[in-house]
């Protein structure tokens, strides 16, 4: 499983503050002065879920101009790869199809939830078929 806060805890030379953020903005990432923001209302899970995004950011660096919604994208991707294994997927996916109790079996959030299963590997959509199919 993969834990955003330890990796966090190996950035030494970055910083995580807390704060109130604007309406629909959960997270940022501050190359300049090398913070990363949370937003305080966030829940546990979407705390997770936020600062395991952050993390992909500061990896990859800033986006490149003019590519910044095909970078968010690619970020949206990778994080829920890292926070959403496939088998775990197909556990929680054998018992509800809800992406809300989804989403809290996976210790995360229905968008991540939603990315991860948008952006399958053909493998593991072959994976999860054989995994569901006796329960359709």
């Amino acid at each position: 499983m993969y834990h955003p806060w330890r990796v966090l805890g190996r950035l030494t030379d970055w910083t995580l503050r807390w704060a109130l953020l604007p309406a629909g903005m959960y997270g940022l990432t501050c190359f300049a002065t090398r913070t990363i923001v949370l937003d305080r209302r966030l829940s546990q899970a979407e705390r997770r879920t936020t600062l395991a995004h952050e993390l992909v950011h500061v990896e990859r660096g800033p986006p490149v101009r003019g590519h910044v919604g095909w970078d968010e994208r690619q970020v949206e991707m990778e994080t829920a790869r890292r926070l959403i294994g496939i088998r775990e997927l197909g556990e929680a996916l054998a018992w509800s199809r809800d992406p809300w109790e989804v989403a809290d079996e996976l210790w995360t959030t229905p968008s991540a939830v939603r990315v991860r299963l948008e952006s399958l590997h053909p493998a593991e959509r072959h994976y999860l078929r054989r995994r569901l199919e006796h329960l359709a």
